[in-house]
């Protein structure tokens, strides 16, 4: 159970473990057709041993159905109705008018911006950044969508970006991978929504005095993002984190209600990273990589695989439509229901249905694994050092924040994006599925054994390089 009884939370009696389960054997009974092949437990001991397995199965079963966004709007309409705030659902809290919170304007001159990827000890800058993007192509680290997108983007913004007269809402600001630093120097008007004041930047910034808490005072952030709409609906980024006690949820979850509560007069285009340890939907190229890599494994993962230390399959599903088996235990049962539920599937019935029957733009993609503060875990640092005998790149934060903020760009500037409000397809389908396209994996999703046992194996082969880091880290400060 949830020790911060403040601001939103789950149902009363629920984990994040408990949640996740009820949510998807209730929807698994109301689309028993569809769903048959998730074989979500009845046994809650069960689900939390294997919850991991549980979500994949579940979602390689909703991909495959035509009926798929029909799914996550269920699975959706269960979440919304599971969050409280003082007591009453969620979303009807955020009904309640407050008094927007009073603000600070910081003006300064932009920098300009010039795209940068940094890159194994190189900075690609302009129009060489196509380089970059080529060599993670190459490596199987992004896949051809996602190649394809930051390529236009590159080839648009090689000389210089300008978006003046473009205003972003960012929920998070402060957070390790938020665009906020490269949007100001482009020139756009950045709102700052986050419990952290802003380090300096150049640019047109505006906070909040005293700062913007979303899990405690969501109604004020909604005040304050209804304030800033004031001049015409605004892109609003989710970016937020918060580890632990559910909060990863209760979290992710107050930040898709407030999306929902204000609706497409105040949000033009929503963007968010996806986690590639979230059941990630496979595409072409990387199934192919992943069958050639489990037909011709290196000496020693065959002898781990013998061990049974790598377990298969890496993915679950029919032979067209696989999903990752990405999911790590350690990060918990309500880590996996925020990327899931609350980020995943939210992003496919907004890009769907809009907001109020609105279209809105949105930019959902998978963001590489990062070696940020909230994998400081000994397992995570140990693992990273041995994830390239795994063809898997362990992203650095500066390299993270380019590629995904350029993806994002892209999404919200070209009307041919996946998720633009122009961009028409055949079904509800077609179109979820595109969206989810876009990946900068760094090739967790080209493993034929599960990840969770690559990172753990990984974690073997970083100890015997690196001893030092497990000692270290243990050691208390």
């Amino acid at each position: 159970m949830t020790t911060d009884t403040t601001g939103v939370q789950l149902g009363s009696g629920e984990t994040g473990s408990s949640f996740l389960h009820r949510v998807l054997l209730e929807t698994a009974s109301r689309f028993p057709a569809e769903l048959s092949a998730a074989q979500v437990p009845a046994d809650p001991r069960r689900f939390k041993e294997d919850f991991g397995d549980v979500v994949t199965r579940f979602e390689a079963a909703r991909v495959a159905t035509s009926r798929r966004v029909e799914v996550a709007r269920q699975l959706l309409h269960l979440t919304n109705a599971s969050l409280l705030l003082d007591g009453a659902p969620l979303l009807a809290a955020l009904e309640e008018p407050v008094a927007a919170p009073s603000t600070q304007a910081h003006r300064s001159a932009a920098r300009g911006f010039v795209p940068e990827v940094p890159l194994d000890g190189t900075v690609y800058r302009g129009h060489d950044v196509r380089h970059a993007l080529d060599r993670l192509l190459d490596a199987h680290h992004l896949t051809r969508a996602a190649h394809r997108a930051l390529s236009w983007m590159v080839e648009r913004s090689a000389d210089g970006l300008d978006l003046r007269g473009h205003r972003f809402a960012l929920i998070g600001a402060a957070a390790e991978l938020s665009p906020a630093a490269m949007l100001l120097d482009a020139g756009a008007t950045v709102r700052w929504l986050d419990v952290r004041p802003p380090a300096v930047f150049s640019g047109d910034l505006v906070t909040t005095l005293g700062g913007d808490d979303v899990l405690r005072q969501p109604r004020a952030v909604v005040a304050a993002l209804r304030a800033f709409a004031s001049e015409g609906p605004v892109h609003l980024g989710l970016f937020a984190y918060a580890p632990g006690a559910s909060r990863e949820l209760r979290l992710a979850a107050a930040m898709d209600a407030v999306v929902r509560s204000l609706g497409a007069q105040v949000v033009k285009s929503v963007s968010l990273f996806v986690s590639p340890t979230s059941p990630g939907e496979l595409q072409p190229e990387d199934l192919a990589a992943a069958a050639a890599r489990g037909q011709a494994p290196a000496w020693w993962q065959r002898g781990f695989a013998a061990a049974r230390a790598l377990k298969g399959p890496g993915s679950f599903g029919a032979p067209s439509t696989q999903v990752a088996r990405g999911a790590i235990s350690l990060q918990g049962a309500a880590y996996q229901a925020a990327q899931y539920l609350t980020k995943l599937l939210s992003s496919e019935v907004l890009a769907v249905d809009g907001l109020g029957g609105a279209p809105v733009t949105v930019s959902a993609n998978v963001a590489g694994i990062t070696r940020t503060r909230s994998l400081s875990h000994p397992l995570f640092q140990v693992a990273f050092e041995g994830a390239p005998a795994f063809g898997v790149r362990i992203f650095h934060p500066e390299t993270t924040r380019a590629l995904s903020g350029l993806l994002m760009l892209h999404d919200l500037l070209n009307p041919e994006a996946p998720g633009a409000t122009s961009r028409a397809f055949a079904t509800e389908a077609d179109k979820a599925r595109a969206l989810r396209s876009q990946q900068v994996h760094g090739g967790a999703y080209d493993l034929p054994w599960q990840f969770e046992s690559a990172v753990r194996t990984a974690a073997v082969v970083g100890l015997g390089r690196r001893p030092d880091l497990l000692f270290r880290r243990a050691r208390p400060s």
